[in-house]
């Protein structure tokens, strides 16, 4: 479930705010983008210690090729 297909990379270094919120935000444009919510998330181990589930269809997953600040926001792939 690590294998990242397509997506969307969003930048956020707003690293007062909870993980939470800071990943709600990028799902709420992604979601205003594309129409649906993402697939999953990836974000770098130093934002996520251990995956989470966002939303009741949102995984959060960390991953070592996401850069610090970045969200990849899965679109397609295999991680349904």
């Amino acid at each position: 479930m690590d294998k990242m297909n397509n997506g969307m990379l969003w930048y956020d270094n707003q690293t007062s705010k909870p993980i939470e919120v800071r990943l709600q935000q990028a799902v709420d444009y992604f979601i205003a983008k594309y129409g649906h919510p993402p697939l999953c998330c990836f974000v770098h181990p130093e934002m996520l210690a251990e995956p989470m589930q966002l939303t009741d269809s949102i995984k959060v997953i960390p991953n070592q090729r996401i850069l610090k600040n970045h969200i990849w926001l899965e679109i397609s792939g295999e991680n349904s």
